[in-house]
């Protein structure tokens, strides 16, 4: 490529950049201070459009601009608002956070709280992975109901609960049997311990039993065993927790028999 050439390639990516440079800075909002009023309206169409950056622009700017001011509370929780339908929960999380510790007062607190437990919820991963943010979930919806008992809230609150829980006892049921295949039993009895004590209510209770009683067997504390089995509702029980029950009484029975001998 001559001189020329280089020269008027030059130009034209110049033109091009301050082409660029003027379209960004074209396209930057620009707020009136003077109408936080207005600029809370335009989030609000914002948010129905689900313009969700657009819309945090325009309430972060409430926000830092008008902390004291009428919309200060209503900008925080639409702020947060704009990171929950992102499913940028933990980020959500902080805003939530800022609307109760900043504003205790607010009228939004009951529903920015309910909004950070439902993050903590949405976070909690599969049974199978740590479940550090399942108990924090855990712990967001039973303040949540302790401090807003009246709410609307409450019953789906209490549903996550429940779910919570069982998904809890499933990790350490699964946590359990993984500890009788390798035949330690003392570590076993551990996870189906912590089942029967904190989670008796959920659906894993019954197994519990069986697996414990199975983990007995192994250690040769047949009374014991015994003992747990009777507590056991065979008709909680699937097939598969059936035929473990059946499987351990035989072999409680035959231990016994050796021993007789």
């Amino acid at each position: 490529m001559n001189f020329l050439g280089k020269w008027q390639r030059l130009i034209a990516l110049s033109g091009f950049a301050l082409w660029l440079l003027h379209g960004c800075a074209g396209s930057k909002p620009q707020f009136d201070v003077n109408n936080i009023e207005q600029e809370y309206a335009n989030g609000l169409e914002l948010m129905e459009k689900k313009n969700w950056l657009r819309a945090e622009e325009t309430f972060t700017f409430i926000v830092y601009n008008d902390p004291v001011g009428e919309y200060a509370d209503d900008a925080q929780f639409q702020l947060a608002e704009t990171h929950y339908y992102r499913e940028e929960y933990l980020i959500a999380i902080d805003e939530y956070n800022r609307l109760i510790n900043r504003m205790p007062n607010s009228p939004l607190v009951e529903q920015a709280s309910w909004r950070k437990a439902e993050c903590y919820y949405l976070l909690s991963p599969d049974y199978r992975l740590d479940q550090t943010l399942t108990k924090r979930a855990l712990k967001e919806m039973q303040n949540f109901i302790d401090l807003f008992p009246q709410s609307e809230h409450v019953p789906r609150a209490t549903e996550y609960i429940v779910e919570i829980r069982e998904k809890l006892a499933h990790k350490l049921y699964g946590s359990g049997v993984l500890y009788l295949k390798l035949r330690e039993w003392d570590s076993a009895l551990l996870y189906f311990n912590e089942i029967l004590d904190l989670y008796y209510d959920t659906t894993y209770r019954e197994a519990a039993l069986v697996a414990k009683a199975e983990a007995l067997v192994g250690k040769d504390e047949l009374d014991e065993a015994e003992l747990i089995m009777r507590q056991v509702n065979p008709e909680a029980l699937d097939k598969s927790s059936r035929k473990k029950l059946t499987r351990t009484y035989e072999e409680l029975q035959d231990k016994r028999e050796e021993a007789s001998d």
